[in-house]
């Protein structure tokens, strides 16, 4: 069957739903295939509006064909979600490039739902559901009109309605419907985004300062703690001349070891607590201030006082966690040899390693004297912080940036502040996290961004335990307050390593006011809708309705829809009494008649209006002057069709008061 009723608008509408799709999922595309998709969307906005032939079957499907060929090649196989998404949008297009009848439209309709739902794979942002939304009511309303010759206006207003109609019941089922675990979830994308990588290397961390991507939000139950805020999220114990990894014997321990109830116990009350709002990472490393704890169930804590997200990286989560102070107990002698071990670097950065040994004994062999004297040298010798060091290249690379380059970023410092405790036998180690972060005083929460990305030295000192050890605090104390986007010194840096966005043009004062506006409306949108996971819902169902079993609650939620279904239906089929007029005028006409009614004037069933008013005022002669104006009023506005204004309606009220005054009837 051909469709030939509003074809140029369904065609115009699907090449925009596409349009919209790709401009959300083309940072997951490669260049190449993006390029294809978009011309294939111009291919076809262009046929439509020049009113041109579409593409013979054979050429479609060449094309088809070698479409399919730059797809394998340039996406390739090893993303299979993103293979899939990319293969669903490159079908609909050339489906959409050769439709011309019902069916295929049809067919075409149904893969744009697919292809809509495809978003939230990679954003659930509050702006992405905004959009989306508006195109699921847009791909109704073209659903239905390719069965009706309604405009495209009607059609999705009538498709707005029906949703906002389901609206309702969705929220009631998302609120109070018991989450069930999933049979089976797809391979998430590879959201590489945020997140840190498992080694060290100083030229690593530098690189993350590039990115805008927002890596998690922190809410303090109570008031904040001091700065600065160090979020440990990696411990990297092994140093392999160049860089810093997590040793085997870590990785197992993280694993195996997960801190127990007794444990918990016996470091007493927390110094804090706070609600962390995870984004999705590359890695399961989670987010903490010192030694973090989560009773979240998706959330390991190590015997490090690490978090792990346990499953589903590739979702967001939100999670409660308390930080406690190290424990100042001893180390245990393998954790000591571990955290001194330099096997594998002991004939590299030699200078580096004389350095140490003459400040350690110059410092009476004292470990804490030697950790101030390593302030010390980094804050009288001349070095500075910068988001852009000189490459350094070699065996001995923390040589060159100690004695000849001594500009670096926050991973070069930690690289050798570590390798030079570990010189003269003091255990140390190297954390990866994220230092500060941007603090909303509207919502008191702080955003942490992964141009944050920080690396930094813990050193156990006898009797004190795990201390800091941070040579940013002496080479650029500002960078431990705040975010790295408020740092004034690295502002011009900062700024030129973005991409083009608003945090980039932030020294404005109206966009800086957008931004953080827009911040504001996406942390409660994280907050109340994407951190509403089973443990929230949990809450709000024991607090609705006791200790009931999950199956009792979900009975009870299943018959309240059945029985609102039922009663809907039910409604609709009842016995309606018939309208009331609209028009106010036509409201006012039978209140005149209502009121004659009482006066024992009754309207014959064959009169019309203009004739009952004219025997009411017969009968009625005291009367007669202010119905006799009524019913003028009357004749123009419904048969001469002159406006009803302000000025009519107030004189019509006017005349139905002087009507009903009371009066005796004139026999």
């Amino acid at each position: 069957m051909k469709v030939t009723d509003n074809l140029t608008a369904i065609n115009l509408s699907l090449s925009i739903v596409y349009i919209l799709v790709l401009s959300f999922i083309f940072t997951e595309l490669p260049p190449l295939f993006n390029t294809l998709l978009a011309s294939l969307c111009i291919w076809n906005l262009a046929v439509t509006l020049l009113k041109r032939n579409k593409p013979t079957a054979i050429l479609a499907n060449t094309l088809a064909g070698l479409s399919l060929l730059i797809l394998f090649y340039d996406v390739g196989f090893s993303d299979t979600v993103t293979l899939f998404v990319a293969m669903l949008i490159l079908s609909s297009l050339f489906k959409l490039l050769q439709a011309n009848t019902k069916k295929h439209y049809q067919t075409i309709i149904l893969l744009s739902f697919f292809s809509l739902s495809t978003v939230y794979l990679f954003s659930q942002s509050l702006f992405a559901t905004l959009v989306i939304s508006m195109l699921y009511i847009l791909n109704f309303a073209l659903l239905a009109l390719i069965e009706s010759k309604h405009s495209l206006k009607i059609a999705a207003k009538d498709s707005c309605k029906l949703l906002l109609l389901a609206l309702p019941l969705a929220i009631f089922l998302l609120l109070l419907l018991p989450k069930l675990p999933a049979f089976w979830q797809l391979p998430g994308p590879k959201l590489a985004k945020t997140g840190l990588s498992e080694s060290v290397d100083p030229f690593d961390i530098a690189k993350l300062s590039n990115s805008d991507e927002l890596v998690f939000r922190a809410k303090f139950d109570q008031q904040k703690p001091s700065s600065p805020y160090y979020w440990r999220a990696i411990i990297h114990d092994e140093f392999d001349g160049k860089r810093w990894l997590i040793s085997d014997i870590l990785k197992s321990q993280q694993v195996i070891d997960q801190i127990t109830s007794a444990e918990r116990g016996e470091r007493g009350e927390p110094l804090y607590s706070y609600q962390i709002f995870a984004e999705p990472g590359a890695k399961p490393w989670l987010y903490g201030l010192q030694f973090a704890d989560s009773a979240h169930q998706d959330v390991k804590t190590t015997s490090n006082g690490l978090l792990l997200r346990k499953r589903f990286l590739a979702n967001s989560i939100s999670y409660t966690a308390q930080s406690y102070a190290f424990s100042l107990a001893e180390l245990s002698r393998s954790a000591h040899y571990q955290n001194v071990q330099l096997s594998l670097a002991k004939e590299t950065n030699l200078q580096s390693q004389s350095l140490a040994k003459r400040l350690y004994e110059q410092h009476n062999n004292n470990d804490q004297a030697f950790y101030s004297a390593l302030y010390d040298y980094f804050a009288n010798n001349n070095f500075s912080y910068t988001l852009t060091p000189d490459p350094i290249t070699g065996n001995n690379t923390l040589d060159q940036f100690l004695f000849a380059n001594k500009r670096g970023f926050c991973g070069h410092y930690a690289s050798t502040a570590a390798f030079m405790f570990r010189s003269v036998g003091i255990p140390a180690r190297v954390v990866s996290g994220y230092l500060g972060g941007e603090y909303n005083q509207q919502n008191s929460y702080m955003s942490v961004y992964q141009y944050d990305a920080h690396a930094w030295v813990e050193v156990f000192i006898k009797n004190k335990g795990w201390q800091i050890f941070d040579a940013t605090a002496v080479v650029s104390p500002e960078r431990l307050n705040g975010s790295l986007s408020q740092h004034l010194q690295l502002n011009s840096e900062f700024t030129s390593n973005l991409s083009f966005g608003l945090l980039r043009l932030s020294n404005i004062a109206g966009i800086n006011w957008l931004r953080l506006k827009l911040e504001n409306l996406d942390y409660q949108w994280t907050n109340w809708v994407l951190g509403f996971d089973q443990q929230k819902q949990s809450s709000l169902l024991k607090e609705l309705f006791g200790n009931k079993q999950l199956w009792q609650i979900s009975l009870m939620v299943i018959a309240t829809v059945c029985l609102a279904f039922i009663c809907y239906f039910v409604y609709l089929s009842w016995p309606k009494k018939p309208e009331s007029p609209a028009h106010s005028l036509a409201k006012d006409y039978l209140t005149v008649v209502r009121w004659c009614n009482k006066q024992g004037i009754s309207a014959p069933s064959n009169q019309t209006p203009l004739q009952f008013l004219a025997y009411a005022a017969q009968q009625l002669p005291n009367k007669r002057t202010y119905i006799m104006q009524f019913a003028q009023l009357y004749s123009d506005v419904r048969y001469r069709q002159l406006i009803f204004s302000a000025y009519r309606k107030k004189h019509s009220k006017n005349l139905v008061k002087l009507i009903k005054t009371t009066t005796k009837r004139t026999l």
